[in-house]
Parts: structure tokens; sequence; C-alpha cells
């Protein structure tokens, strides 16, 4: 039985997102506040977190006690905590996400956050780069309310139809080396179409769901200290996850992908899953800077339009 009406799905397709109010039910916001909390208070050794500020990648019980006062995204706690697993890939968002990608939904990783990420505009394909182009969904879990000066999620409806940059190499994924070209192409299709940023100032229990395609980011922060916490969850579809030949977990919903913790860079190599490709610290300020330049060229090609 489909989930979705017409309207919503066309709506998906034309703007590169769905929105839907109060989604998620008490038990399971609380199932994704519990899992954060619990890492935070027990510190466990499989957990992998990653600086806001700096991108630096550390193990969870490496932090000092001053490290930990500072802003972290934690890496896929769906991983170990089965709750939040049943929360992310339930039988209700399985199912839509299901329409969505024409196939199953697997999860590939959870992000959780209690700040703003105040992070570049970026396409998740350029990190997390699926077999299949376009077979790739996320959804964002609001947690709280949030307010507009806590940096909310940005991002440009209609951004989904830009042609797809593609890197020397013909494919999708990032080539740091590249970047430049990417921000010019992604300043100058956003320009031409006319594409203006949005915010999702969302309530507690309402889901956020987007394109392969969407370009979006963090805005910023302009009350530190505001919190906006969310669970971030990327989806790729078994199809593709079969033909990577890995690990697939049945859930509610869908499946979810079993894999080692991210790789910390200044430990040990360690063995890493083929389908989730590493975004390293040059590629993120990389990023960053290519982040601070579409802006600037949004923002020159939009004087040159009202001046013209």
């Amino acid at each position: 039985m489909a989930q979705l009406s017409e309207a919503q799905r066309r709506d998906f397709h034309e703007t590169g997102y769905l929105a839907i109010s109060g989604f998620f039910t008490d038990e399971e916001l609380d199932w994704a506040d519990q899992a954060y909390e619990r890492v935070w208070r027990e510190l466990p050794p499989d957990v992998v977190v990653d600086s806001e500020a700096t991108g630096r990648r550390i193990r969870i019980e490496n932090l000092t006690e001053e490290e930990r006062k500072l802003s972290f995204k934690v890496n896929d706690l769906y991983l170990r905590d089965g709750l939040l697993r049943d929360a992310v890939i339930s039988a209700r968002l399985g199912a839509i996400l299901a329409e969505l990608l024409d196939d199953q939904p697997v999860v590939i990783n959870t992000l959780s956050v209690e700040y703003g990420t105040q992070q570049a505009d970026h396409l998740d394909t350029l990190f997390m780069t699926p077999r299949t182009p376009g077979a790739l969904a996320a959804t964002w879990m609001a947690l709280e309310d949030v307010d507009d000066d806590a940096g909310p999620l940005r991002y440009y409806p209609g951004s989904n139809h830009i042609e797809p940059f593609r890197f020397s190499d013909g494919g999708y994924h990032v080539r740091n080396e590249e970047m430049p070209h990417w921000t010019e192409y992604m300043a100058d299709s956003v320009d031409r179409r006319g594409l203006a940023e949005s915010r999702f100032i969302a309530k507690r229990g309402d889901l956020f769901i987007w394109d392969a395609w969407l370009l979006h980011g963090g805005s910023q922060i302009c009350t530190p200290g505001l919190s906006r916490r969310s669970l971030i969850t990327h989806y790729f579809t078994r199809t593709d996850c079969k033909a990577l030949q890995a690990d697939l977990r049945p859930a509610r919903g869908g499946w979810w992908m079993n894999r080692p913790p991210q790789a910390v860079a200044d430990e040990a190599a360690q063995d890493t899953d083929p389908a989730i490709d590493e975004l390293e610290d040059e590629t993120g300020a990389s990023v960053r800077s290519s982040s601070r330049r579409l802006r600037k060229l949004w923002r020159a090609g939009s004087r040159t339009r009202k001046s013209s």
C-alpha cells in the first residue's frame, strides 16, 4: 500500500525534498535521545566522533574532559543501538523510502548532532557515492524545536535537477583538486536557474527527506550555545549493496549495513567497507573553501541580475 500521495511523490521529484510534520513518535524520539546520551555517559571504545570545528576524527573514549565540552558529530550509533535502528528504518519510514528509491532502503550511516553543523553546501553523492547514480536518500529527524538562530539545515529546492558534475575520471565522487571546478559549475547552475536558499525550521518529531542530488548544508549559528539536536541518516538501495557484497542485516522497514566503525586516521590501518568512501580532513577543508566561493559567486550573480 502506498504511503505517499501522488502530490507528495510529485513534490519530492520536483523539489528534491519532502517534509512531514510530526512524523516520529515520542517513543522513537526518546530512543534517539537515549542512544546519544548513553554514549557520552559511557564513552564506549567503538564510537567515533568528528569535531565540528576542525573535522578531526577521534574515538569518543580518547577525548579529554575539556574536549568533551566542544561540538561533535557522533558517527553510526545505528551499528550498536537496536532501538535507534528501529527508529531510522521503521516499517513506516522504510515504506516511504522504498517508494522514493524504487528499491528497498539500506541504512549505511547515521550522524547524531547536538548543535548546528554549519557544514558547507554540498551534495551527499560527493562523499557517499552510490553504485547506481542517484540511488541514495537521506533523512533528518528533529529531536527538538529548531530556532532560526541555531544554524538550521539549509537547502536549495530544485537543485536536484542540475545536471550532475562529472570529475575527470568520469565519476561523481569528489576529487579534491577539482573542487574549484565543481564550485564554479554549481554556482553558475544555481544562478542561471534562479534558485534560492530555504531553511528547515523544524519542530520536534518532524521528518525531512532529501534526494541524492539536493544541494544542502548547515546555516550559520547566530546564537552560540543554542542547540539543534537532530539525527541524520543516509540510505543506499539493497540492489547496490548486494552488488557491493555488503553485510546486510534485516530491519523492520528494510536493511542496515553491518560494518566496522569509521576509521581514525592516527590509528593503525583497519578494514573498511567498500561501500563507504571516507572524507579526509584535506577534502573537508576544500569543501569549506568551495562553499565560501559558492556563496560569493551567488551573491555576485544576484547583484548582476538586479542591475540588468
